[in-house]
């Protein structure tokens, strides 16, 4: 049985979202990209205002990318509700490349 995590937020917070990628012997590595695409509770994805989406995660350790998102405040907030965000893992390039997905959510309050 899965154990869901769910962190909650304020509609003004900045949401940080880790991702920890690992490879066949259970060792952190670093893929080839990693990107992250979040939706909204009307199921409506964000960020699309970038040109590189979506949008490529920071790496601050080997095999560990974070991402921070903040929408603003006033009618700029973010949406009260159930967040969900997918994180892509891309390893290689061409026809040999290999796509891992994952993904999670938050709450806004």
């Amino acid at each position: 049985m899965a154990i869901e995590v769910v962190s909650e937020y304020l509609n003004t917070a900045t949401v940080r979202i880790i991702a920890y990628v690992y490879n066949d012997s259970d060792a952190l590595t670093d893929p080839t990209g990693i990107t992250i695409e979040i939706w909204n509770p009307a199921g409506t994805r964000q960020l699309l205002d970038d040109p590189n989406y979506p949008i490529a995660m920071t790496q601050t350790a080997t095999g560990i990318y974070e991402y921070y998102y903040h929408k603003g405040s006033g009618v700029n907030a973010m949406t009260s509700g159930r967040w969900r965000f997918t994180v892509t893992v891309v390893d290689g390039a061409g026809a040999s490349a290999i796509y891992s997905t994952g993904s999670g959510s938050f709450k806004v309050r």
